[in-house]
């Protein structure tokens, strides 16, 4: 898909959580709970705020097919508000992992894929149902040719049953229900054997579908649930080259409009984010030359903002490229070239309530390393660059960090603030210590309120211990700390100087 557009992507997800909760021996975090942690991970409400931390905790293996687990969930002040056991069924020799929970006003939806190691065609994924009125789960439930079956799969030949299987889905929350978002396994992105995009309320039923491929075209796409009343839908197609924005009503399903951003007649690719403001829609990114690969990192030719109101009427649209940009406040050449061989990179867009906009870029140098063959990546400065609300560049403020090597970029997540008048985001950086030589890992803050940045570093290693952050409610930062002599997992929220 040509498009960065935003989406609580499950599949990449399961992924990262597969490498940070992996099944660590729980230690004070865990006085919650007994037996062997597989998830923490913040709980979200539809609109990203944070309604508290969901865990779960293994407990025993009941039986050969079967294993027992208990969930704690804390509020968003870190109480302990509610837990439970569950059994769950085992899959012989497939492996397993929870997914990102799903909020759905008093209910939660707790998926686990079920996969057999680095063959993709074995995977398929159950689904249970937690009602925080009651505290109890559902049954298991599993969905399959556009049915809700109850129960778990048989055991007996699940891989050649998995194996027939010829999509993955993972369910996405918004105010009225969920979506449960197919994709085709061995694919990206592909949509071409899918015609509609399906809601179901939390009783898991149907409550509307959208037909967006009546004529089964080849189709990528992007799809996002921005907040309680913003449904966005994205279609790119493949042959004719066309991108296509859908504003849903996500009650009935209904299309409020479409926009095309791109065609062959074009004269940019592009690389976005959608932001939802009060009376509008905000598409702001990157842009390259056209051409039919879609957008082109080294051709980079500079950033956009397009305006639309919320019935799809374009309000503005504007284009500026690097060359433009002031060379009073910013220094750079063509493809967003800099000093020593590094490019500016965008990395994440913020739109305020007032349309003025920030865009963190970071400076990024590639190499070819022929002795490993393979490409080298380094990265350093990050550059916020501010625009007022017509797109016009006001100020640029530097954040100076240590280079990294092997890592694409030290950006780790951001929330809105001030009631959407200000960003927070987070970074990494590896200081080097002056008297041992050694790099500690630091967790960069800055914040940006009404134009004006303000930046602080936490030291998050040191011989004792090591920390991870978390986002947390507004004005905070969850951090986790392993402590490497004692047995303990201590969690602990950290109000943010602000």
């Amino acid at each position: 898909m040509k498009n960065n557009c935003v989406m609580r992507n499950k599949i990449l997800l399961f992924f990262l959580l597969v490498s940070l909760a992996v099944k660590a021996q729980i230690s004070n975090i865990s006085e919650l709970a007994s037996g062997t942690l597989e998830l923490f991970t913040p709980l979200a409400e539809v609109d990203g705020s944070i309604y508290g931390y969901f865990t779960v905790f293994k407990l025993e293996d009941v039986s050969e097919i079967e294993e027992k687990y208990e969930y704690v969930l804390l509020d968003k002040n870190l109480n302990k508000v509610a837990n439970g056991e569950f059994t769950d069924v085992r899959y012989k020799k497939l492996a397993s992992s929870f997914l990102y929970p799903e909020k759905i006003k008093d209910k939660i939806i707790l998926s686990k894929v079920h996969y057999l190691p680095y063959k993709p065609k074995f995977t398929f994924v159950t689904h249970r149902t937690l009602d925080l009125i009651t505290n109890k789960f559902s049954k298991e439930f599993y969905y399959e040719d556009g049915s809700f079956i109850e129960g778990s799969r048989g055991t007996k030949k699940i891989k050649k049953e998995a194996k027939a299987l010829k999509t993955f889905e993972f369910p996405i929350a918004f105010k009225e229900g969920f979506f449960l978002f197919e994709k085709l396994k061995g694919t990206n992105t592909s949509l071409k054997e899918m015609k509609s995009l399906k809601a179901f309320n939390i009783d898991k039923n149907k409550v509307w579908e959208y037909t967006y491929n009546p004529n089964e075209e080849p189709l990528d796409y992007s799809f996002s649930v921005l907040d309680d009343e913003n449904v966005i839908f994205w279609t790119f197609n493949t042959k004719t080259k066309s991108q296509v924005f859908h504003s849903l009503d996500p009650k009935t399903g209904k299309v409020i409009f479409t926009y095309e951003l791109e065609n062959k007649k074009s004269d940019y690719n592009h690389l976005f984010n959608v932001i939802a403001l009060e009376d509008t829609y905000v598409i702001i990114g990157k842009m390259s030359p056209y051409k039919s690969t879609g957008y082109d990192y080294e051709k980079a030719k500079g950033l956009f903002k397009i305006e639309l109101s919320k019935k799809g009427n374009e309000i503005s649209k504007e284009y500026i490229t690097w060359e433009e940009i002031s060379p009073d406040l910013l220094e750079i050449k063509k493809n967003g070239k800099l000093e020593d061989g590094y490019k500016l990179s965008a990395r994440k867009f913020f739109v305020f309530k007032d349309g003025s906009a920030s865009i963190i870029t970071e400076k990024r140098k590639e190499n070819m390393n022929l002795f490993l063959g393979q490409v080298n990546v380094k990265t350093t400065d990050f550059l916020i660059l501010n625009f007022d609300k017509n797109f016009k560049l006001k100020n640029v403020e530097t954040i100076e960090k240590e280079k990294s090597k092997w890592t694409n970029s030290d950006y780790l997540f951001s929330q809105k603030i001030k009631d959407g008048n200000g960003v927070v985001f987070f970074y990494n950086d590896h200081k080097k210590d002056e008297d041992s030589k050694k790099k500690n890992w630091v967790l960069g803050i800055v914040t940006i309120i009404n134009g004006k940045m303000t930046h602080e570093q936490i030291p998050m290693t040191s011989e004792e211990h090591s920390i991870y952050p978390y986002v947390a409610k507004e004005g905070h930062i969850l951090l986790r700390e392993y402590n490497k002599d004692a047995d303990y997992d201590q969690i602990r929220l950290e109000r943010l100087n602000y």
